[in-house]
């Protein structure tokens, strides 16, 4: 029921004086107007809704029940206003679009592109797994490109590169190619495509020149394993470094996963000694993870890098280890 005004100043209250009150204000139905019929009531939802729109806008309003339904009354000098509030905010709400669920975009799974690159990859240690026969020479690609530090530091630093794609035996082969399968899909989920496997190449060489110049001379080593811890490391470093701003407990149980996994694979892979390559699992991913921590805070600030930037990176990436290869063949050619 609608709030009679209240008299004003002395219009009433001495007990002698006959007490005078204003008229009430006429009220009009508005709910015909509205629904277009004028026998139709409205749903008590649909009412309210009205009247919260009058509510905002300071429009006195009046809600009853009319029999199953219900109707909306406002004073009569109110009803152009009323109608004009009310009119907007349906348009408003009509014209509104919502976000379609199925539109909205996710990120992208880089599964499939990473087994395609790592089908490849694994078909190029598969023919570096043997000697090649050119021009009536034989290219022993392991004494070109295996691992040797004392070599290394003598100055053939491209072996830091080479010896990532050579392989002991089919079975090491496909045990590398299995776990950098799993790691990359993950880490160019975050990266991209280029960027990640930019990351693995530089966190493997990396950690090969670092084992070299940590252990000194006396270190044989090939396999990928290296370059893989490196891409465990570096999906570690860009989830704790916060890809999304903030810090947060499932950022640190990603990173606290990723040291379980390094833990558990630590002595999973092998080289040509029949012994397992801790120092290589290790400095592969501290490489891993420092440059993980680096790109996160860059993909924080920027995002991912474009379509153009991904392709440059996987280039410099391909092309890195091509020139290591062409320079270790150029030095062993002379010499075949």
């Amino acid at each position: 029921m609608p709030v009679e005004p209240s008299p004003p100043n002395g219009a009433g209250g001495d007990a002698g004086r006959r007490t005078r009150f204003w008229p009430r204000p006429a009220l009009c139905d508005l709910t015909p107007e509205l629904l277009g019929d004028p026998d139709a009531t409205a749903t008590e939802i649909r009412v309210r809704d009205w009247a919260y729109v009058l509510t905002a806008r300071g429009v006195p309003h009046v809600l009853r029940r009319a029999g199953s339904g219900w109707r909306l009354f406002v004073p009569g000098r109110r009803v152009a206003e009323a109608l004009e509030e009310i009119a907007a905010y349906t348009a408003e709400r009509e014209n509104r679009v919502l976000p379609d669920p199925e539109a909205t975009p996710r990120r992208p799974s880089a599964t499939l592109p990473v087994l395609a690159v790592m089908g490849v990859v694994a078909g190029i240690w598969g023919f570096l797994l043997g000697e090649t026969v050119w021009q009536g020479r034989r290219i022993p690609w392991r004494e070109i490109g295996a691992g040797d530090s004392a070599a290394m530091l003598a100055g053939q630093w491209w072996r830091a590169a080479t010896a990532l794609w050579l392989h002991a035996d089919p079975a090491h082969l496909f045990g590398n190619a299995a776990c950098a399968a799993l790691f990359l899909s993950l880490l160019c989920r975050e990266t991209g495509l280029g960027f990640g496997f930019a990351l693995t190449v530089a966190a493997g060489i990396g950690g090969n020149v670092c084992k070299a110049l940590v252990q000194g001379p006396g270190m044989h080593f090939l396999g990928a394993s290296t370059a893989v811890f490196g891409a465990l490391g570096a999906l570690g470093g860009v989830r704790l470094s916060g890809f999304q701003a903030g810090l947060s407990a499932r950022r640190f149980l990603a990173a606290g996963a990723v040291l379980m996994l390094l833990a558990m694979l630590g002595a999973g892979s092998e080289e040509t000694t029949g012994q397992v390559d801790l120092a290589g699992h290790f400095f592969g991913f501290l490489c891993g993870t420092a440059l993980g921590l680096a790109a996160g805070w860059r993909l924080c600030r920027a995002g991912k890098p474009g379509r153009a930037a991904q392709v440059a990176l996987a280039v410099l990436a391909g092309g890195t280890c091509l020139a290591a290869w062409a320079l270790g063949v150029s030095w062993w050619w002379p010499r075949g």
